[in-house]
């Protein structure tokens, strides 16, 4: 049989085997136990285009693509409350496509004593999705929209990506490094926070240094699985959220294939382990996952949370349980 599904050698490092048509196991003794189970899956049907989150307590704050506020997610009852967004329209459920601010990533930074939630727009074609949103996670109405026009563009001349290949999907801190993950040619952007943040607020200021990498994912039908989010462990390594597309080039919409997550080493610079979200039947589910966050880590078991976008006005939970997660190389 041929395999559906294509995992991409890495020497060295923990591998993922393919060993059956469209089933993906882990290098284990057991192969019948997954690596990745889906344990609670769950429709938000107020939540539009779910594509950022981030975790504090027992709330989830959901950044959407486009939406007009920040959605708080009570995690024990799902009790869903919707912080506005300044100077976007609270009564608007979805801003049409041509002018949404395109908030695709979310993160949590410590800066000047305080904790902000970091929303960053795409970057993707036009000037209005060159933002960032700045939300005081004491004080939701302490919040600013700042431009990130002058940053993407020197990010893009450093890293020789081209326009067209821009789309910044997944945003995660590990202190003291921000790092920004772009869909268009799978590249992980590593900057010092404070130095970010002071040359946002100062393009005078020297223009923080940038270390780049572009990561190699696996494929289904041979096509490249994209980031679309990212989250940070407490080993310092960072989990990526990527999604397979039936299109061309990354950038024509059309059927999603499948999901995968994948462990990204900050140390080697590269993925030592990927699983795909399947059905019971060992199938990969249609569903294009957005953003994780970590829910906990229980020894070697990793309890994730999940957010899929329908692109029909509607978002998608997913509670995954990853089993014995491989150490960092």
């Amino acid at each position: 049989m041929i395999n559906r599904i294509v995992s991409h050698f890495i020497p060295g490092l923990y591998l993922l085997s393919l060993v059956t048509s469209s089933f993906l196991i882990s290098c284990t003794e057991n192969p019948a136990v997954p690596t990745m189970v889906i344990e609670e899956e769950k429709m938000l049907d107020s939540i539009p285009s779910a594509s950022g989150m981030v975790i504090k307590g027992t709330m989830a704050y959901i950044v959407c693509d486009d939406a007009t506020g920040i959605y708080q997610l009570n995690l024990r009852n799902y009790k869903q409350y919707k912080i506005p967004i300044h100077g976007l329209a609270d009564t608007q459920y979805r801003v049409p496509k041509a002018i949404k601010q395109d908030f695709e990533s979310g993160t949590l930074m410590d800066w000047n004593g305080k904790q902000y939630l970091l929303a960053f727009g795409s970057g993707s074609s036009r000037i209005a999705r060159d933002s960032l949103l700045l939300m005081n996670m004491a004080d939701f109405e302490d919040q600013k929209i700042v431009s990130l026009h002058s940053f993407y563009k020197k990010l893009r001349e450093i890293t020789n990506t081209d326009t067209t290949q821009w789309n910044v999907e997944g945003a995660a801190v590990v202190a003291p490094y921000l790092f920004l993950c772009n869909r268009g040619n799978n590249m992980i952007m590593k900057i010092q926070t404070d130095d970010f943040m002071n040359y946002l607020f100062d393009t005078a200021n020297v223009f923080p240094s940038v270390d780049y990498h572009r990561v190699q994912l696996p494929s289904i039908d041979g096509k490249q699985a994209r980031l679309s989010g990212a989250c940070a462990l407490n080993s310092g390594d960072l989990l990526f959220a990527a999604s397979v597309e039936d299109t061309p080039d990354w950038v024509s919409d059309g059927p999603i294939l499948g999901s995968f997550v994948c462990l990204y080493s900050t140390k080697a610079n590269t993925v030592i382990a990927s699983y795909l979200l399947h059905d019971k039947n060992w199938q990969p589910l249609k569903e294009k996952l957005e953003t994780l966050e970590v829910l906990n880590n229980p020894g070697s078991d990793l309890e994730l949370l999940t957010l899929s976008d329908n692109d029909a006005g509607a978002s998608k939970l997913f509670r995954v349980r990853i089993k014995a997660l491989p150490a960092s190389k």
